[in-house]
């Protein structure tokens, strides 16, 4: 695989910017080439928000600027509605099924995961872009970029300065792991 595009997408306060953050630190943390480019509207909260990473390992990436996603996570319906039109035809699709029910249709493979009811079970539900972190990371380490937790872990401890936060977000980011049996 020579470069990987990860389309993130959802609403201020959903934690998006920050798992681009945490993704990008992984794959650094594997010495591979990143770009991170993230993009918010002017309400912050609650308005759109989405962050485009891409990964590669022998290529330099020339542009953060892409129209055709290899993998789509989103965390709100709106931004699966604003945003599916930037993936590649049968890309994998990444859906919070407790916030988006209207994705039906298209030609993805879409993996469904209620990471806001999980986070909320976990003690946190802005812990949700965790979940759904769990669910890319443990992808992730099945392709010829093979990131592990470990990775991940890095990437929250680069990204995160509360102590509480870390460990409660490593706690939430093995659980998603778990969910893909791959």
């Amino acid at each position: 695989m020579e470069k990987l595009r990860i389309l993130i997408g959802g609403a201020g306060g959903q934690g998006i910017i920050t798992f681009g953050k945490i993704l990008s630190y992984a794959a650094i943390n594997k010495n591979l080439e990143v770009s991170c480019l993230p993009a918010y509207g002017a309400e912050m909260r609650g308005g759109y928000v989405y962050c485009v990473v891409t990964i590669s390992g022998n290529q330099e990436i020339f542009s953060p600027i892409t129209s055709m996603c290899d993998i789509g996570i989103f965390m709100n319906e709106k931004s699966y509605k604003m945003l599916s039109g930037y993936l590649k035809n049968g890309a994998t699709v990444i859906i919070n099924s407790s916030l988006v029910k209207n994705f039906k249709g298209k030609n993805f493979n879409i993996i469904e995961v209620k990471a806001t009811e999980i986070a909320e079970e976990l003690g946190d539900i802005k812990m949700a872009n965790m979940v759904v972190g769990g669910v890319i990371g443990n992808m992730l380490s099945k392709t010829d970029f093979k990131l592990n937790i470990e990775d991940f872990y890095y990437g929250i401890e680069k990204t995160m300065k509360n102590q509480e936060l870390i460990e409660l977000a490593k706690k939430v980011l093995k659980e998603g792991w778990k969910i893909l049996k791959i």
